[in-house]
């Protein structure tokens, strides 16, 4: 029987999850949505390639990009978690909300919706290419209904890229983080925004606080490429990318500093918590000093090779979004 539909924290023990799906990945227009994220001969391969598919382009990176996905989610079901896949999106769908070809980037399926506590949210991205990833999971969170889950949607925000003003409220999964009653929502001005935090504050209710938190509009897109809170009281965070510095929810725990360049170029916050003592990290060499400071703190670290994925521009924890973490 399933368990009931429910998010504690960003610790709580997965339970169950969308992960990111690897049948496809059809390369997005290339504009603002997309200059953040790539890195590499990836980010040339994108810029290069709209509306072709990756297989296509260069079949051995899309072999290994899609290994890597798919050996995560066989080391997740092998550890009893219960993982679901998203769909194909249509022709059609992918030239949802404008007409433009977004692509299929269905590898991470952070963005498109989030669950706080037992309400299953379906967003709405400022990202383009993030706007169409609900046709590929909506058939998964539907079933929210019978699980006790609230499963509901945000406003939708049309074809325009951005508007600012008030009703428009963005928000993106990777900006929110669930920290038991407290939740944070970056605001870099690429994504969520501060309006789509004042509609989450007014459908949540008075049972959580709604904070936005500052983040270094010049390099980084999500507050989960500056974060990681993998257990309360420890966060892995890069400091500098905070103008307003931490938020004061998190801002006396023991923090793991990182650097913008480590961010930047291997996603150095954004690994996947499986409970407040467990975490996966990328296997590439560059992240062998982060498992050297998790167990430091008593973590046990997963170490799986992931390097064709994050240098796309998402990691563990943009591969994923919980549908039951207890």
């Amino acid at each position: 029987m399933s368990e009931k539909i429910f998010v504690r924290a960003e610790w709580g023990e997965l339970k169950e999850c969308i992960y990111g799906s690897s049948h496809e990945f059809i390369f997005p227009k290339w504009n603002v949505d997309s200059d953040l994220r790539p890195v590499g001969e990836f980010r040339q391969m994108w810029q290069s390639n709209p509306g072709r598919s990756l297989e296509d382009v260069n079949p051995d990176y899309f072999r290994n990009w899609k290994a890597q996905i798919d050996g995560v989610v066989g080391f997740l079901e092998n550890s009893g978690i219960k993982v679901h896949r998203g769909a194909l999106i249509s022709e059609a769908n992918r030239r949802f909300p404008d007409g433009d070809n977004w692509g299929s980037p269905t590898g991470w399926h952070r963005d498109g919706f989030v669950t706080i506590g037992s309400n299953v949210i379906e967003l709405a991205p400022r990202t383009m290419f993030h706007r169409r990833q609900r046709f590929a999971t909506r058939h998964i969170l539907v079933q929210a209904m019978e699980r006790g889950g609230r499963y509901f949607a945000q406003p939708d925000c049309g074809a325009d890229q951005s508007v600012d003003a008030p009703g428009w409220g963005y928000l993106e999964g990777g900006d929110v983080f669930v920290l038991d009653k407290k939740i944070l929502v970056g605001h870099s001005g690429h994504c969520s925004n501060p309006e789509g935090a004042r509609w989450l504050q007014h459908v949540l209710g008075e049972e959580y606080s709604v904070e936005t938190v500052d983040v270094d509009p010049s390099c980084f897109q999500h507050l989960d490429c500056v974060l990681c809170t993998p257990r309360e009281g420890v966060a892995i965070a890069c400091t500098e990318a905070f103008p307003g510095g931490l938020p004061p929810y998190i801002s006396d725990w023991d923090i793991i500093d990182v650097s913008k360049q480590y961010c930047n170029d291997a996603l150095g916050t954004n690994h996947l918590v499986i409970n407040d003592q467990t975490v996966i990290v990328p296997a590439e060499e560059e992240h062998d000093w982060m498992e050297k400071e998790l167990k430091k703190r008593r973590f046990e670290v997963v170490r799986l090779p992931y390097g064709y994925v994050y240098r796309c521009g998402g990691s563990f924890r943009c591969a994923h979004q919980p549908l039951v973490r207890l």
